[in-house]
């Protein structure tokens, strides 16, 4: 397995990594309230950054490699309009999430000897939206639209020199391309990874082929884009699209492959209007489709016996997926991460 990264990271991607898990989810089980708004978890980065800090210290000592920053929702507008701060001000408060994971991993790196990475979380531009469009892609919006929000994030994020860039839950087939064409011209030198929003093994969100990005991400040869994989998906789901994914990129990419899952948990729909957007994916792969639904995450979300798996079934499904780089995303834990690190070392 081949990177095309700086040192250090060059050597660590040599072995599997592990990401971390659910940071809302984390938080909201310490009691933060994340329903006011739509900045969800980033909003403590004005109201609680401690617990954000605390929270990415939990992960770090359940053996995650990687912590991904509190500024998935993150946008200078929306900032702007939810904190009623000016842009100098909305810039500070993004670049703060990455120092609060820097610091977190500081701090570890101090107390136990072993280092980790920091990625600068970057969700869809339907995660800035916060309307669920993250979930389903076909915007309605130009690609320049797509294009400036990304370009005044990522340039918002590198002013704090995370490790790399984190782009999340991509439903969009324009947007990926938008994606690739914009680090390609404007930060050709930061590392990045795309991970996608899929319906199923073979489309994405907005249905587009999957086939078609791998070929197009093949054709142009990314120069410093590290991985490309899914997230927010049914853990069923993960291991066939890795695997399509994996063909469609061929034998002599050095773009490594990546998951993280969802719990696997099933959302029931509660009427709560205005809140942040969940979602959850019913059937089994292949045939998983999103289900989107509105509510409060922490009210509606409900184990279902023979569609949830045990964090030790999750943890073994999600090594084999056979994704070089893996974690979770909503509704996991630092349990689901201490079982995953455990089968992977």
């Amino acid at each position: 397995m081949t990177s095309r990264l700086p040192h250090p990271l060059r050597n660590t991607l040599q072995r599997r990594l592990c990401l971390d898990g659910g940071l809302s989810t984390t938080l909201e089980n310490l009691g933060a309230d994340l329903s006011h708004g739509s900045l969800w978890s980033a909003r403590l980065l004005r109201d609680n950054p401690d617990l954000i800090v605390r929270v990415h210290q939990s992960f770090l000592e359940a053996g995650a490699d990687v912590i991904g920053s509190a500024t998935y929702q993150c946008s200078l507008e929306k900032m702007m309009e939810e904190f009623g701060v000016e842009k100098p001000q909305a810039e500070q408060y993004i670049r703060l999430g990455v120092r609060l994971a820097k610091q977190a991993v500081s701090e570890y790196r101090r107390k136990s000897g072993r280092d980790a990475f920091v990625a600068a979380a970057l969700g869809s531009y339907g995660a800035v939206l916060a309307d669920g469009s993250e979930y389903r892609g076909n915007y309605g919006v130009s690609c320049a639209q797509i294009e400036r929000i990304h370009t005044e994030r990522v340039r918002c994020v590198l002013l704090e020199s995370p490790d790399l860039v984190a782009f999340e839950t991509i439903p969009d087939s324009d947007e990926v391309r938008t994606i690739l064409r914009l680090m390609e011209a404007n930060f050709s030198d930061t590392p990045f990874w795309v991970s996608l929003q899929c319906q199923s093994e073979s489309k994405l969100a907005d249905g587009s082929n999957l086939d078609t990005i791998s070929a197009y991400i093949k054709e142009l040869a990314p120069t410093s884009m590290v991985a490309l994989g899914v997230n927010c998906v049914h853990p069923e789901l993960v291991r066939p699209v890795i695997e399509r994914i994996r063909s469609g990129l061929g034998s002599n990419t050095q773009i490594l492959t990546m998951c993280y899952p969802n719990s696997g948990e099933v959302w029931e729909e509660v009427d709560a209007p205005n809140l942040h957007s969940v979602f959850t994916l019913f059937s089994r792969a292949p045939t998983t489709h999103t289900h989107l639904v509105f509510g409060a995450a922490e009210q509606g979300w409900k184990h279902v016996e023979g569609k949830t798996p045990s964090p030790e079934e999750w943890s073994n499904i999600v090594v084999r997926s056979g994704a070089d780089i893996v974690g979770g995303c909503c509704r996991t834990t630092t349990s689901h991460i201490r079982l995953l690190r455990e089968l992977l070392y």
